[in-house]
């Protein structure tokens, strides 16, 4: 029997691997987010259960309402609690992930440029540009999701470009909280902005979400005179699944060329 053994890691190799690890405490958040997920599903199933156990022995309509009323009261329950859960889960992760990507180098800030969009504080086109890039080579489920205001240069013509501007901060503030905690809103350029989602849903699921956010009913109220018109906003999305493309380039081109087409209409 061979009695030889690999030696391990010494102590310097774990000491510098430990440096390169997310810290204990964003690994913790995720974990108990992930097990606060799984408890509140199990004890959901478990009150469903009980009630269509109830609802086979019902014997009389009464009985029947009272727990068709319940089934309903759980059901909400269990959408507030799973989005709840969802949201929670959603921060711990981006806090993981912002954790890898500094330990892998990913968001060293040497020759580039991070200057956040002077207009509405987003992160700007470049760091929109290597946040896909690294998301396509990771090969991660992600989608792209392309938000333009509609019309904005003939807005601008016609009202100013201090109009415009109100109609981008109104359309950044929807976008930042219609989506995800987990996800990346950037301003890509002039009238559009993108968010990078690292989503594990369908894509079903997911161009409903964009066509809920995409479909809201927003407007500013621009002064004239003595007068006030209020103007509605509209914005066109597009939602591109990573999987679809095959570099960057490529992803780049398909959202500059739907802005364009917007901006031909």
């Amino acid at each position: 029997m061979n009695s030889t053994e690999t030696n391990g890691p010494t102590g310097s190799d774990r000491l510098c691997r430990e440096k390169e690890l997310p810290s204990t405490d964003v690994l913790s958040r995720a974990v108990q987010a992930a097990t606060s997920l799984c408890l509140t599903s199990e004890h959901f199933a478990q009150r469903l259960g009980e009630i269509d156990d109830q609802i086979e022995a019902a014997c009389n309509i009464g009985a029947v309402r009272v727990l068709r009323f319940r089934l309903a009261e759980y059901l909400q329950q269990l959408r507030d609690q799973t989005r709840h859960q969802r949201e929670k889960m959603a921060e711990a992760l981006a806090d993981l992930r912002e954790q890898l990507e500094i330990a892998q180098g990913a968001r060293s800030s040497k020759g580039t440029n991070t200057a956040p969009d002077t207009l509405t504080g987003l992160e700007a086109r470049g760091c929109a540009e290597r946040a896909l890039a690294a998301a396509l080579d990771a090969g991660v489920p992600a989608y792209a999701a392309l938000f333009v205001v509609d019309c904005l240069h003939l807005i601008n013509t016609r009202y100013g470009y201090s109009t415009g501007d109100q109609m981008l901060h109104v359309v950044c503030d929807h976008l930042a909280s219609g989506l995800s905690p987990g996800d990346r809103l950037f301003r890509w350029t002039g009238p559009a902005f993108v968010a990078l989602l690292e989503r594990v849903e369908s894509l079903a699921e997911i161009e409903q979400e964009i066509r809920r956010i995409g479909s809201a009913h927003l407007k500013v109220t621009v002064q004239i005179g003595n007068g006030s018109v209020s103007l509605p906003i509209s914005t066109l999305p597009l939602l591109v699944p990573l999987t679809q493309v095959k570099n960057f380039p490529e992803l780049a081109g398909r959202l500059d060329a739907f802005i364009g087409e917007q901006a031909r209409r």
